[in-house]
């Protein structure tokens, strides 16, 4: 028989919200490990005593939580899911008859904390992963990804034009039509029109398009340059990832994409050293992050620059710098031809010392075509601190540097990738500086909290096998229970004495 399903609704007064969440439910787990209250104090000061209670901060907190955890790409959506879902409600204390706040007041509160806010609720978190032991602080790994923007590089324009622009905004009232633009407004626009930019250093080989152009939906985005044609606007994210086995990150930063990733190293490694009071031995990073500068740093600081350096052997046809022997003693360069290259001068822009021989010797050499294509001699540089230079290279030469570069591979890069595909990183919802660090500290948060979450429940006692598990567990146990019997069934024991023994 069709069986018909009406729609008839009944009031269940004794039904309350606590009744329908289950108990094994993840926000119960979130709820019962993760105590909160602590933001209280850390936003204290962004309220006023008087006026009426705004929505409380722990909620607050609770709600990006949510967001994180389940992948939900915006705050209008969370909301959304939060009015249907019980144990949404139920994990931020809202019972079944209050209305929820409105997405437009995630926003605002956002705004009014600011980012240091946010830096001190991930400061927190990092402080809550210490004092339960998982970070090791002997080793800080460094890494560096790019993340798209949420505006279109198609909207970029002339940087001049857009400033006079925001200029004129802030003078007079913005007009609704270019008509009503005044005519000493219209002449400094129309001498930017972008079809033409003045750059202030025409001598320059290379300028960056940050640097002349500027997108209105995001102005701090600037172009990712990944393949021909197919360049984005974008950012990139900076994590310092300790050594220990649970990976806890210790700094998170986004800076815009025209930033090197290298740049912002050793200001991301002092501050993790001094705010956490760790003493790390080594620091670990790959080829893009081995200049002089973050070598001489590291160095100096006292940590050991397992850093990757470029190998300039193979990339031209003639000889590099590295096929030159130095001699300390001498303070000169022997060529691979035999002959030597004395100190000629120095470089005081570059800090770099200049080697060269005569240009008869070099001329007469028969491996000039190997070596050079100047018309007078070869030379080679050396800079003032190569020993730091030959320091690292005698690095790469132990098991130890090439232990860390692969681990750097396994605890730096998942952790981007985790980012990306299970909590809606790959691509910024937020704009503007400020807020897009605010969207990274919480996602570097929130991977620290499954850490710390997955450790609490490491501390338990193990849950049963089931499934596969269960079957292969069985199936081992009657394994040994039919090699038990059969070996006493062969000494011929009674079944009473079997079973003591067996027991």
């Amino acid at each position: 028989m069709l069986g018909i399903k009406g729609r008839k609704f009944r009031s269940h007064p004794s039904l309350t919200l606590e009744e329908l969440v289950p108990v094994h439910h993840f926000v119960r787990k979130l709820e019962a490990r993760l105590d909160l209250e602590f933001v209280r104090d850390l936003v204290r000061e962004c309220y006023s005593t008087q006026g009426r209670p705004a929505i409380d901060p722990v909620v607050y907190f609770k709600l990006q939580l949510l967001m994180f955890f389940d992948g939900i790409r915006s705050e209008r959506q969370l909301m959304e899911q939060v009015n249907v879902n019980l144990a949404y409600r139920w994990y931020i204390g809202y019972d079944l008859d209050e209305a929820v706040p409105d997405h437009s007041a995630l926003s605002r509160i956002r705004e009014r904390y600011g980012v240091s806010v946010f830096q001190k609720f991930f400061e927190r978190i990092v402080e809550l992963c210490m004092a339960a032991g998982l970070v090791w602080g002997k080793e800080l790994y460094f890494d560096g990804t790019r993340i798209e923007a949420n505006a279109d590089i198609d909207r970029l324009t002339p940087r001049f034009h857009w400033a006079i622009q925001q200029h004129l905004s802030s003078v007079f009232v913005v007009p609704e039509t270019s008509d009503d633009v005044p005519e000493h407004a219209r002449r400094l626009i129309d001498k930017y029109d972008g079809t033409r930019i003045i750059s202030p250093n025409t001598n320059a080989k290379y300028q960056r398009q940050a640097d002349t152009h500027v997108c209105p939906t995001d102005p701090d985005a600037t172009p990712l340059y990944s393949q021909p044609g197919h360049s984005r606007l974008g950012y990139n994210l900076h994590y310092v990832v300790d050594g220990g086995k649970s990976r806890i990150i210790l700094a998170a930063l986004v800076t815009p994409a025209a930033i090197q990733d290298q740049a912002p190293m050793l200001d991301l490694q002092r501050w993790a050293r001094f705010r956490w009071q760790i003493h790390p031995d080594i620091a670990v990073a790959d080829k893009k992050y081995g200049t002089l500068e973050n070598i001489i740093g590291l160095e100096t600081d006292g940590l050991r620059a397992y850093l990757g350096l470029p190998d300039h052997r193979h990339r031209k046809k003639l000889f590099s710098d590295e096929h030159f022997q130095y001699d300390a003693d001498a303070d000169h360069y022997i060529c691979p031809a035999g002959e030597r290259l004395p100190h000629s001068s120095y470089d005081r822009q570059r800090d770099v010392h200049m080697y060269r021989t005569s240009r008869r010797i070099c001329q007469a050499c028969p491996l000039k075509a190997q070596c050079t294509t100047s018309s007078y001699a070869r030379i080679v540089t050396r800079s003032s601190h190569q020993a730091y230079l030959d320091r690292v290279r005698i690095y790469q030469t132990t098991k130890a540097f090439k232990k860390a570069q692969r681990k750097r591979s396994v605890w730096v890069e998942p952790m981007f990738g985790e980012a990306k595909m299970w909590h809606n990183l790959r691509r910024f919802r937020l704009r503007g500086l400020m807020k897009v660090n605010i969207q990274g500290l919480l996602t570097a948060a929130g991977q620290n909290i499954k850490r710390l979450l997955a450790e609490k429940t490491c501390s338990h006692q193990p849950d049963p096998p089931r499934g596969p598990a269960l079957r292969a567990f069985c199936g081992i146990s009657f394994m040994l229970m039919a090699t038990t019997i059969t070996r006493f069934s062969c000494e011929s024991l009674p079944l009473a004495d079997f079973f003591n023994r067996l027991v």
